[in-house]
């Protein structure tokens, strides 16, 4: 299920439009997110070499991200969603907005101007909330991040029976050098 939508402009991030039906109270703590994806869209804004389509995750939950022409569209739903019925629903939504509105996004000034567009993202939302649309592949430019790793939080080692590669290879340098470091010594 897409829990919200929102339009940005990039790279100064002035909301231009977002999503204002009642699917925003399905998820009691959607507000928090809504939160989230502006400190998300902030943080991403200051990058200068970002993918035009990516997906960021945060818990059971996914930011869906689409650049275009300056503009950031973004989508919020669970992971467990079709990556591809999520991109597809962003292309469309870009297509329609940059039809409508492309000669003055430039030069807008006033935070949310195009909040008529809500309109149309409702109805591209519930196409898009249909089984049959989970059949979309997802990009194949898509590039995936977490949440913590895009906003510069450092997340805890997690030493599970899966394992961590990236640890495990820290590890596994420390532990190189450690015994290099000793056959020095002993020399």
């Amino acid at each position: 299920m897409l829990y919200f939508t929102s339009i940005w402009r990039y790279p100064d991030t002035l909301p231009l439009t977002a999503s204002m039906s009642s699917v925003d109270n399905c998820l009691p703590e959607v507000e928090t997110w809504k939160k989230h994806a502006q400190a998300l869209v902030r943080k991403l804004c200051t990058e200068t070499d970002l993918p035009r389509t990516m997906q960021i995750d945060h818990g059971a939950y996914c930011y869906h991200i689409l650049f275009d022409y300056g503009v950031l569209y973004l989508t919020f739903c669970e992971k467990t969603d079709s990556v591809g019925a999520a991109h597809a629903y962003l292309d469309e939504i870009q297509k329609e907005f940059t039809s409508l509105f492309s000669d003055q996004i430039q030069n807008e000034t006033r935070p949310y101007k195009f909040i008529r567009f809500d309109m149309f993202m409702s109805k591209s939302r519930k196409v898009y909330a249909m089984p049959r649309a989970t059949a979309s592949k997802p990009p194949a430019s898509l590039e995936r991040r977490t949440y913590n790793r895009v906003m510069g939080i450092v997340d805890p080692p997690s030493y599970s029976s899966k394992g961590n590669t990236e640890v495990m290879i820290v590890a596994g340098v420390c532990s190189l050098f450690s015994i290099l470091f000793l056959m020095w010594m002993l020399s």
